[in-house]
């Protein structure tokens, strides 16, 4: 009697691929408020681009967290989650990136490197009004990425999810500075 087996690959991160990073990570202050921005680095393995490119949608969130430090325990000023959605549609043979914050708003690429560049550069984040911080406290910033394949409407999803693995999760990338 032959056997019957299902093959489901792994999308996610290959052994020879670099793995995801936050990079480029700067505060500035402008208008009585603090900013932060940051880049995404090695965000979209190769796998996961041949995932992309069969039209299946792909979201990344970012996660990001200020802390006032404390002798006990730390204290959260804000917490801030963004999420970008990236699909493709192969027959207008463009890019769609939806993003959710700071506000709503889609745009359409004809290139990766755009869609790219779009999606792993997070810019001028307002944190917090500076009348929130104290001056010579210290402050801790948090910075994580994941990426995550955006439920699917067909029938064995389930099954699906059961016997294959999607995605990464980037090391939390924190900073402390005194205000």
């Amino acid at each position: 009697m032959p056997a019957i087996f299902f093959s489901f690959p792994f999308i996610g991160l290959a052994a020879n691929q670099p793995e995801p990073e936050i990079s480029g990570v700067s505060l500035t202050l402008n208008h009585d408020s603090l900013f932060l921005s940051f880049r995404l680095s090695n965000g979209m393995p190769v796998r996961m681009e041949e995932l992309i490119k069969s039209g299946v949608p792909v979201r990344y969130i970012f996660q990001i967290t200020l802390k006032k430090k404390g002798f006990l325990w730390d204290d959260e000023l804000k917490s801030i989650e963004i999420r970008r959605t990236i699909s493709f549609d192969n027959l207008k043979n463009k890019y769609f990136l939806y993003f959710d914050y700071p506000a709503t708003r889609l745009i359409s690429v004809d290139s990766l490197k755009s869609a790219k560049r779009f999606l792993f550069s997070v810019e001028r984040i307002r944190l917090v009004s500076m009348a929130r911080l104290e001056k010579g406290k210290k402050y801790t910033i948090e910075i994580r990425a994941k990426a995550e394949k955006v439920k699917s409407s067909m029938p064995f999803s389930r099954l699906v999810k059961l016997f294959s693995s999607f995605g990464f999760s980037s090391k939390t990338y924190e900073f402390e500075f005194t205000f």
